[in-house]
């Protein structure tokens, strides 16, 4: 090979060494920056609940959740620091054509790039969803009865409907489906008050379980609530991250700095999607209460017959 264009070619392969360090560090430089981001309060636009309501809320407290939880089979994660366990471990196989006839398990296959022939969740989290009815009437709910004289401590209980629900004295409606981890009236003053899609996000890039926890516990959330979330940010980092580089970009989605709206015309962008079709199931199994089915209007865009009619007056 003539010395000349072994000179240039070593000088090119410097180069492209060069550049491929200088891009190892800004992913790394973006990568700590997002998982050290400060989370600051984001309040919605117009909140559900105005603030002595709030702290009526956050001063309740539920006597049952652990019932609540041994009953959905979700009580012990075999941690130490998880109350509860994670809905989405282990997936339920299923076979290649019940699999490609269930829309969730079809969207695993064909768009997130990590083709898993499963549904996204645990056996108790695909009976559920492919069984459920989201009819107002005939939808199972969520109730709430204080047991106190100070409307502090209540419990919890599902209803196989509404119906039901107003034949136990004492009984009010919180949401829609039945009772998880996130039922709590302290985590309901957080739905209604806080811009979630922002705060979440900023927990969700924190490295390991434990930390996504610790962080969305610090936005308020409950304990067991905060682990539903902190298990639904990690299922959707682990299966949509391919969707959500192409939707936002890669350093965008680490620093925070992503520009594509939530939703345009009524539809999820392509992240958003992915979340909902994959981590959707077992967040909804596991959590219990959303802001749709407790009548919150959220930050993302929804038809209007999507978000449930509820009334919280739990303290007139």
């Amino acid at each position: 090979m003539p010395q000349n264009q072994e000179h240039h070619e070593s000088k090119a392969n410097r180069t492209l060494a060069r550049l491929a360090n200088r891009l190892v560090v800004a992913v790394i430089t973006s990568l700590l920056i997002a998982c050290n981001q400060p989370l600051q309060s984001v309040p919605l636009p117009q909140t559900a609940f105005d603030e002595s309501t709030v702290i009526l809320l956050q001063q309740t407290h539920p006597a049952n959740i652990e019932s609540i939880l041994r009953q959905n089979s979700l009580l012990g994660s075999g941690r130490t620091d998880f109350v509860s366990a994670n809905p989405y471990f282990p997936l339920q196989w299923l076979p290649w054509d019940e699999c490609w006839n269930d829309s969730n398990c079809q969207y695993s296959i064909t768009q997130t790039g990590i083709p898993v022939q499963a549904f996204p969740a645990r056996e108790e989290v695909v009976h559920w969803w492919q069984n459920k009815s989201a009819d107002p009437v005939d939808a199972s709910v969520c109730g709430v009865r204080f047991i106190d004289s100070n409307r502090e401590e209540y419990e919890l209980a599902s209803f196989d409907n509404r119906h039901t629900l107003e034949a136990n004295p004492g009984f009010q409606l919180t949401h829609y489906q039945q009772c998880g981890a996130c039922s709590t009236l302290q985590d309901l003053a957080v739905y209604g008050s806080l811009d979630l899609t922002v705060m979440a996000k900023v927990c969700s890039k924190r490295m390991g379980l434990a930390n996504k926890k610790s962080c969305m516990m610090e936005i308020g959330f409950s304990e067991t609530c905060a682990e539903s979330w902190a298990y639904n940010a990690d299922k959707t980092s682990q299966s949509c991250l391919l969707v959500c580089i192409n939707e936002y970009g890669l350093i965008p989605l680490l620093t925070g700095t992503e520009s594509s709206p939530n939703a345009e015309a009524g539809q999820l962008n392509q992240c958003l999607l992915c979340d909902e079709m994959i981590s959707g199931p077992g967040f909804q199994y596991s959590a219990g209460r959303t802001r749709r089915n407790s009548g919150i209007v959220s930050e993302i865009d929804r038809p209007d017959e999507q978000v449930y009619d509820v009334n919280h007056t739990y303290f007139d």
